[in-house]
């Protein structure tokens, strides 16, 4: 798996709702390769939250690969979780946010589809509640947009993957959670499931 590419306030209502403003281009952080957990072929996952007495959030993302020629090839569902706690803290402190964003298995994927260009709608539900629901057609900046700043500044190999930020509704989890996430295309059909246990 190659190095995950994560775009941040990418909708405005989440940037909202954390107190924060959208940037003028888009701007990213890195995930390492072990913080990323593939789904099997099912959907089934785990969310792991390492440290469950810190605040970790849920995020769901629509995630691209892309391919040889540079450009997405598949899609999916995931979860970037977010240790709040420690966010805070290495913001607070002037710190990097690995141990907040990048630690091991923060990043949670579903299930893949090919690439579809036209814009999804992915949720997520806790314990059968759903939290978060939105298009992608929201997001500040588009995946064209995405790809041409990567591409301006930095060098991106194949199987590098995307994810394009998160909308409102975020919120913390804890062990024994069961976190549903999914993505549709325009026609209604789910292209991408993803189903996770909190431990």
């Amino acid at each position: 798996m190659g190095v995950g590419w994560a775009v941040f306030r990418n909708y405005r209502g989440h940037a909202k709702e954390i107190l924060g403003n959208v940037t003028d281009y888009p701007r990213f952080f890195l995930m390492p390769p072990s913080a990323m957990v593939e789904a099997d072929e099912e959907g089934r996952n785990i969310v792991t939250l390492l440290d469950p007495s810190d605040h970790i959030d849920h995020e769901v993302e629509m995630v691209f690969r892309i391919g040889e020629g540079l450009t997405p090839v598949q899609m999916c569902v995931g979860i970037d979780t977010t240790n709040r706690t420690r966010q805070t803290l290495a913001k607070k402190k002037g710190w990097p946010w690995l141990e907040g964003k990048g630690f091991r298995g923060s990043g949670v994927l579903g299930t893949w589809t090919d690439w579809d260009e036209r814009p999804v709608e992915i949720g997520l539900s806790v314990n059968g509640e759903t939290k978060q629901l939105e298009s992608t057609e929201l997001m500040v900046h588009t995946v064209e947009s995405l790809m041409s700043h990567l591409l301006q500044w930095y060098d991106l190999e194949s199987g590098d993957l995307i994810w394009t930020g998160t909308p409102k509704g975020v919120g913390p989890m804890k062990p024994g959670d069961i976190i549903e996430a999914w993505m549709k295309n325009m026609d209604s059909e789910t292209t991408s499931v993803l189903s996770a246990v909190c431990k």
